[in-house]
């Protein structure tokens, strides 16, 4: 029998199985044999926790960009038309409970804690049971844990996020309404793929036989293989561009559809982008009324014109200082968040405080992002899966960009703050936009992670990694 559990007992679970080889699918470096062995595992967890994934109604997201807003869409949506609602995301901005959120509120920490110790009793007597699974990870026992608390809180409809790729992500044990996939984008390349295809085609992996699946407009080599994958599973899909579209700007933009024509429709995250997460949501939406999930059309009005994401081209003002917070971290989304940039600040370029993961492309990423920049101020997360700021310094000088390194986000962030009177753009991930936040006051971080985090995985001198 294990002790009742506090918040910082189930961080130290957390963090007892985390590894960069396991932190999101079973084995990203493996091959299909061992990540379909993680599914496996994934569900003999779950079978012992009493299989809450089925209890819900789900949707299920995947994609490159565009999930984190059109999972917010569709939650807050459904949560106007009198839902409860559970949305699992990841990563987090400041802390691990943001993952897990209710009703548009993060799992409180006791509640988090319980339902921690809940899936480590499951998943120990799992691991000596059937040792030849292999243990879980970290990524899996979240997701167990948030499919635990969406049954226990007897939600309604659960949004549930890809956390990487679709096909072997350990969300990919579900029967869901919906399925849907966002803009595609080239990532995570040593893992899913190095072309749009291959991407598309783990993306597609969530697809299932009588299911809708609502897709974002694709680029021609990923909307031949989404295609082709419903068709193949028997997954009616509802293609952005083809099935339905729109017009206008995210202030007033009508959405067409086999819905009908909406106009005069706001979003409450800026940016052109947004409109078409927006309508990804409106389509999967009005697809829910096949398996008893009414959602009116005002409920869906209201839904995304309250809709609001902190670190997703989040605009404050600090003193006289404009600042912007996004966790842009591929190239469309930094094409993105220059159009988003374009239409807030028109040509005035940005002090850029950058950060960004050791898989993520930084020339092409930075090659998009140059018409914006003015100056930039390269730095890291406090993750051990952040780049050295010398290579995204050594990538900018390139490209003949401005740059400076700092070896955390406060300083690059203070630095931005005191080199000139331009706005600030902090971005290249939700982590290096969470830590922005925290730099200039705007959240408190987690000091119980950190402490943890800096006991297991000391800093050097030099604030990098041991």
């Amino acid at each position: 029998m294990i002790e009742s559990w506090d918040y910082e007992r189930a961080l130290e679970e957390l963090w007892r199985r985390s590894s960069y080889e396991r932190g999101l699918i079973s084995d990203p470096f493996g091959d299909t044999e061992r990540a379909e062995r993680g599914l496996l595992r994934m569900r003999a967890l779950l079978e012992r926790l009493g299989n809450p994934h089925l209890q819900p109604r789900t949707v299920h997201v995947a994609g490159s960009k565009g999930k984190g807003s059109t999972s917010t869409f569709i939650a807050g949506a459904a949560r106007k038309a009198g839902y409860r609602v559970g949305l699992y995301t990841s990563p987090h901005l400041h802390r691990f409970p943001e993952r897990i959120a209710i009703d548009g509120h993060p799992l409180p920490d006791d509640e988090f804690a319980a339902v921690a110790r809940h899936a480590a009793v499951a998943a120990a007597a799992l691991e000596v049971e059937l040792p030849e699974l292999g243990t879980v990870s970290t990524f899996e026992f979240v997701t167990a844990m948030a499919f635990a608390a969406f049954a226990r809180a007897e939600c309604h409809l659960a949004v549930i996020e890809v956390g990487l790729g679709g096909r072997y992500d350990a969300t990919n044990v579900l029967s869901p309404a919906a399925t849907v996939v966002t803009r595609l984008d080239l990532e995570h390349t040593a893992v899913l793929g190095p072309t749009l295809a291959d991407i598309a085609f783990q993306k597609a992996g969530i697809f299932q036989r009588g299911v809708p699946a609502i897709s974002a407009p694709q680029g021609a080599e990923a909307e031949a293989t989404l295609i082709r994958e419903a068709e193949r599973v028997g997954a009616p899909l509802l293609l952005g561009g083809r099935d339905w579209t729109w017009s206008g700007t995210w202030q007033s933009f009508t959405a067409n559809g086999p819905w009908g024509d909406w106009p005069d429709l706001h979003v409450g995250m800026p940016g052109p982008h947004q409109v078409e997460n927006a309508c990804v949501a409106i389509a999967t939406l009005t697809a829910l009324d096949r398996c008893g999930i009414a959602i009116p059309e005002q409920a869906i009005r209201a839904g995304l014109a309250a809709a609001r994401s902190p670190g997703r081209f989040e605009l404050v003002a600090i003193d006289d200082r404009r600042v912007v917070f996004d966790g842009a971290h591929t190239p469309a989304a930094a094409a993105a968040l220059v159009a988003a940039w374009r239409d807030e600040f028109g040509e005035r370029r940005a002090a850029v405080v950058l950060g960004m993961g050791a898989d993520k492309p930084i020339a092409p990423f930075l090659e998009r992002l140059r018409p914006i920049v003015g100056r930039l101020l390269a730095t890291r997360s406090d993750s051990p899966r952040a780049v050295d700021p010398a290579r995204i310094a050594a990538a900018a000088t390139a490209l003949d960009l401005p740059v400076a390194a700092f070896a955390t986000v406060t300083e690059a962030t203070e630095a931005a703050i005191e080199g000139g009177r331009e706005p600030i753009l902090i971005t290249g991930s939700l982590f290096v936009a969470g830590e922005g936040r925290e730099a200039l006051g705007l959240a408190a971080p987690d000091m119980v992670w950190r402490r943890i985090n800096e006991a297991h995985f000391p800093r050097t001198d030099a604030g990098k990694r041991a």
